[in-house]
């Protein structure tokens, strides 16, 4: 193997921090290819295909799908919980997840660059934007996709990150940094410390249109659990809401319906203020995210006063 392709790659070089990184086939293959060698994976001569807007480098070869982590803000603790993540729900049959069938790091012995990886099966299917669902088939699957979540809550939190694993959460600074206006945002830090103490469970925390996966308009699989933790049931909510469902409470019904989730007065309450909570944690996780960019574009933000208020516009499913 060329000496240059044994050499760890840093952020600070201008090659690694460039935009392409994610995406440079040329760049990460004989990396992939010495994973794959390293555990007796056979990629058949093939070239890998880059994942679709990942957060860390990721391909996928043949059956098999390679993903990287690196000195992005908070790398060490995503590579840890998503690797927890997959080992647990690995734990039950039922749960249509990758399985993990790898993981290590490309140089051990550089600290700043270690480079770990993991290497898990293929899903089959296509994300959920892409499957063209009919009105008929989305309720189906939004049943099913309860009925699956109902499974990850179930798992005994153990071996996987939490909350309290992801330092400088500031729910007011995750606020700002979304599409609420001004006056919305200076009611988050109060309308988060109503909630009370999280019911808490283990929770795949993005699951979002892309992590979807459907075949024959049937649920097969869900991906990336790199933002998994222990937190409230509810937490869940925001990205499947507003990115799957588009706002459609008629879909969020058919989901809380496979679930059997427990409904109660405070539901649109704890739904949105986890919300908040989902966007700040995500800040923290990603750098960047706006989980309220699409309830801006369907609901007068401006015109409504309190998150109480929208809150019941958001998640408001009782008839």
């Amino acid at each position: 193997m060329p000496q240059q392709h044994a050499v760890s790659p840093h952020w600070g070089s201008s090659r690694v921090r460039s935009s392409t990184l994610r995406s440079d086939v040329a760049f990460w293959q004989p990396h992939l290819q010495r994973i794959l060698e390293r555990h007796g994976l056979d990629d058949a001569g093939q070239l890998p295909d880059v994942g679709y807007n990942s957060s860390y480098p990721t391909f996928v070869y043949g059956e098999f799908v390679v993903k990287l982590f690196g000195q992005a803000p908070n790398w060490r603790t995503g590579f840890w919980a998503e690797q927890g993540a997959l080992r647990l729900v690995g734990s039950d049959p039922r749960i249509l997840a990758p399985r993990l069938l790898a993981s290590g790091e490309l140089f051990p012995d550089d600290e700043d660059a270690a480079w770990p990886y993991l290497v898990t099966s293929l899903m089959p299917g296509v994300p959920w934007w892409r499957a063209n669902l009919t009105l008929q088939e989305q309720q189906r699957v939004a049943r099913e996709l309860g009925a699956q979540l109902r499974l990850v809550h179930a798992l005994p939190p153990v071996g996987v990150a939490t909350d309290a694993d992801w330092a400088g959460v500031n729910v007011t600074e995750g606020a700002r940094r979304s599409s609420l206006p001004a006056h919305l945002v200076a009611q988050a830090a109060a309308y988060v410390a109503q909630l009370g103490p999280p019911e808490r469970v283990f929770l795949h925390g993005d699951l979002v249109a892309n992590h979807t996966y459907v075949a024959d308009g049937q649920l097969v699989g869900i991906i990336d659990w790199g933002d998994a933790l222990v937190s409230d049931r509810h937490y869940e909510l925001g990205q499947i809401h507003r990115d799957i469902f588009d706002c459609d409470t008629a879909l969020l019904r058919a989901f809380l319906q496979g679930y059997d989730w427990p409904v109660g007065p405070d539901f649109p309450h704890l739904a949105l203020g986890h919300a908040l909570r989902r966007q700040a944690i995500g800040l923290v996780q990603h750098v960047s995210i706006d989980l309220f960019e699409p309830i801006a574009a369907k609901f007068p933000l401006h015109d409504i006063a309190t998150l109480a208020e929208l809150a019941q516009l958001v998640f408001g499913v009782n008839p």
